[in-house]
């Protein structure tokens, strides 16, 4: 009788001990949740003009120094709150409770829905907003909120999968298309929370214009996941890239540095 039990026991500690080392990866809203998000980004930038001395002067009779050092900081806070599944839809408002962006201004609230977990924005409500800019926004909101696509699969501790996802800088007149390649890393597994490692990579596709230019940047950060609610409760993030490019009559190193701190509370909707 004591050897069946301890072998029940050894049984149940061995399968809790698997549980613990593999989790099932999936990100996305679920119907009937709030979702509280919190973000906060400071980031410095250093520009540096490589010129002769006529065109250096003249920057700086135009008031331009350098280097040119800009500091920059801004706060989003927002709640998504989704409704009642209805067969493969259910219905998502985001309402922007504090913002420093001068068009994002807190109050401005996006009506749309998750359709077989893809975000639809529906409309805008802003009280500052033009009409025309909410016809600009609405596509660019959507296309942000689906535009990072995770997979749907089991994961174990020490395994890591990896994601290419594209961006666009704009600097002066030219727009810098990259490729960012990130690497997530499951490092552990603790009181239903998945903790990972992130490691970004950015490199330089194409710009708009004929210009020689050179990028390199990384990023590390750190990601909670929640495995219940199947969403991320914390994403921290520490980057830095580096630009060089050839204009017409002058040089450009550009260094920035930035630190992405994000957390998201969910709980169940009262409703």
């Amino acid at each position: 009788m004591k050897k069946t039990i301890l072998l029940i026991l050894l049984t149940i500690s061995i399968t809790s001990c698997k549980s613990q080392e593999e989790i099932d990866f999936k990100v996305g809203y679920l119907p009937n949740y709030n979702y509280t998000l919190t973000q906060k980004q400071i980031s410095e930038n250093n520009v540096k003009y490589i010129a002769s001395d006529k065109i250096l002067q003249n920057l700086k009779n135009n008031g331009v120094e350098n280097p040119t050092i800009t500091k920059d900081s801004s706060l989003l806070k927002s709640v998504s709150k989704t409704g009642k599944q209805k067969g493969n839809e259910f219905p998502i408002d985001i309402e922007l409770l504090e913002s420093n962006n001068p068009t994002l201004t807190s109050g401005t609230k996006f009506f749309g829905k998750s359709i077989d977990g893809k975000t639809k924005i529906d409309s805008i409500y802003s009280s500052t907003m033009t009409e025309e800019k909410k016809r600009t926004l609405l596509p660019a909101m959507e296309s942000m909120m689906n535009q990072i696509k995770y997979p749907n699969r089991k994961i174990k501790v020490g395994e890591s999968f990896e994601q290419k996802n594209p961006m666009s800088t704009p600097i002066a007149d030219v727009t810098i298309e990259m490729e960012i390649n990130s690497i997530y890393t499951l490092k552990k597994v603790e009181n239903g929370i998945g903790y990972f490692d992130l490691d970004q990579v950015y490199t330089i596709k194409s710009a708009t214009k004929d210009y020689e230019m050179e990028l390199d940047g990384i990023g590390k950060g750190q990601i909670d996941y929640d495995i219940e609610k199947q969403f991320f409760t914390k994403f921290y993030l520490e980057m830095e890239m580096n630009l060089k490019t050839e204009l017409e009559v002058f040089s450009i190193e550009l260094q920035t540095k930035s630190i992405t701190d994000q957390t998201t509370e969910i709980i169940k909707a009262s409703r």
